[in-house]
C-alpha cells in the first residue's frame, strides 16, 4: 500500500512538473494557426456542450418567442452585434473571422442543434475561450429572449434577412443611422411593440435616458451596444432630432383594440384608486396632465401596450434603472402586481399621445 501511495505520489509530482515547464517554458503553442493537439478540440467542445445542458433554464422558463416583432427586435440586435463573425444567414464570413481558433461557426450551423433555452444560455454568458462574449448587461434578460427569437427562426429568414434588418435611409445625421432600424427616422418605432416610441418623449428625458445607458445605471444590452460610442454631442443631437420628430402627426393611440374593462381597470389605477391606496396614482407623474411637472418625468400616453408591460415588470422586479428620479418608480412598482401591471399598460396604451406643446421642456 505505501508502494502504491508512493507511486501516485511521484506520478503527480512529474504531472506539477510537467504543467509547470508547459506553462513556464512556453511549450504550449498557443498560436491561432497550429490549432489545438489531438483530441483537445473534441475534449473542449464535449465540455461545452455538458456544462450548458447543465446549466440552462428550464424548457418552461422559455416565454412565448413566435411574435414577429420580438424576432425583428432580435434580428436588429444581431445584425449590429453578432453578424461581424457568425454572419448573416447564407452570407460567407470574412477571411479574418475565418483564421480564428476556433473559427465561429456560420450562423445557421451554430444554431442548429441547441433549444431555445440553451440558446438563451450561451448568448446570456457567452463561451470561454472561443471569443463569445457574454451578454453586455447581468439584468434584462428579455432583450435576451429577443435575440433568441431570431435565432429559432434564422433559417426561415434566408433571403428576408436584408429586408428584416434594414434601416430607413438617413441623411442628415451620421449619428441617426445606429437609431433608425429599431425606431424609425420619426422615433415611432417603425410599429413594432416591443420598441419604445420616441416620438412622445421630452428632449432632457431622452438625453438623460441615452447617458444611462451608456454609463450602465439603465439596463439593457441592446442599448448598451447602441450607445456604447455615443459621446455627449451625438446624445444632445439625437435626444433632440427624436424630441421634434413626431410633432407634425396626429396623435394617435398605440392600441386601438384593448379590452375595455381591462382600460377602465387601468384607467382607476392611474387615476388613484381609493380602493387599492398601496398603489400610487400614475398620473401625478405620467399623465395624463396638461402641464408636465418635470422633464425627466417621461409621458406614458400612447406608448406601446407590450412595452410598457416589460417596463413595468422590470421596475417590480429591481432589474431596470435610469435617471436621477429611478428611485421612484422602484417604490411605487414593488407595490404592483401582474393583474395590474397588465391593466395599466393597456390604459396608456389606449390613450392618444400627450399633445407636442405639453412634452417638451417644462419647468419642475
Amino acid at each position: 500500500m505505501r508502494r502504491f501511495i508512493r507511486h501516485i505520489a511521484w506520478l503527480a509530482a512529474a504531472g506539477l512538473a510537467g504543467a509547470v515547464l508547459v506553462v513556464w517554458l512556453g511549450l504550449y503553442n498557443v498560436s491561432a494557426r497550429q490549432g489545438h493537439w489531438p483530441g483537445v478540440e473534441w475534449l473542449l467542445h464535449t465540455t461545452y456542450e455538458h456544462a450548458v445542458e447543465l446549466r440552462a433554464p428550464p424548457a418552461s422558463a422559455t416565454p412565448d418567442l413566435g411574435s414577429a416583432d420580438l424576432v425583428a427586435l432580435g434580428a436588429r440586435h444581431y445584425d449590429s452585434a453578432c453578424r461581424l463573425c457568425h454572419g448573416a444567414p447564407g452570407e460567407r464570413q470574412p477571411a479574418t473571422i475565418r483564421a480564428m481558433e476556433p473559427v465561429p461557426p456560420p450562423i445557421t450551423e451554430a444554431v442548429a442543434d441547441w433549444e431555445p433555452e440553451e440558446l438563451f444560455w450561451i448568448v446570456k454568458n457567452g463561451v470561454k475561450m472561443t471569443g463569445m462574449p457574454a451578454w453586455p448587461t447581468r439584468t434584462r434578460d428579455d432583450d435576451v429572449w429577443a435575440v433568441v427569437a431570431f435565432l429559432r427562426q434564422v433559417d426561415a429568414a434566408g433571403a428576408g434577412y436584408a429586408e428584416l434588418v434594414a434601416a430607413p435611409p438617413v441623411s442628415e445625421m451620421p449619428d441617426l443611422a445606429r437609431c433608425t432600424a429599431c425606431h424609425g427616422s420619426d422615433g415611432g418605432g417603425r410599429g413594432n411593440q416591443f420598441v419604445p416610441r420616441l416620438d412622445i418623449l421630452g428632449e432632457t428625458y431622452m438625453a438623460a435616458s441615452l447617458e444611462a445607458y451608456r454609463g450602465g445605471a439603465r439596463q439593457s444590452g441592446i442599448m448598451h451596444q447602441a450607445t456604447s460610442t455615443l459621446d455627449d454631442a451625438a446624445i444632445a443631437r439625437l435626444a433632440r432630432h427624436f424630441a421634434g420628430a413626431g410633432s407634425d402627426r396626429p396623435g394617435h393611440p398605440a392600441t386601438a383594440a384593448a379590452d375595455p374593462l381591462l382600460v377602465e381597470t387601468g384607467r382607476r389605477l392611474a387615476m388613484g384608486d381609493p380602493a387599492d391606496p398601496d398603489v400610487a396614482a400614475c398620473r401625478a407623474c405620467h399623465g395624463p396632465w396638461p402641464t408636465r411637472r418635470s422633464p425627466l418625468f417621461p409621458t406614458i400616453a400612447g406608448q406601446y401596450e407590450p412595452y410598457l408591460r416589460t417596463q413595468l415588470h422590470l421596475w417590480r422586479d429591481g432589474e431596470r434603472g435610469g435617471t436621477s428620479r429611478a428611485h421612484l418608480m422602484h417604490a411605487v412598482a414593488a407595490e404592483l402586481i401582474d393583474d395590474e401591471i397588465d391593466a395599466l399598460a393597456a390604459f396608456y396604451a389606449s390613450l392618444p399621445p400627450t399633445p407636442a406643446d405639453t412634452r417638451g421642456q417644462a419647468a419642475d
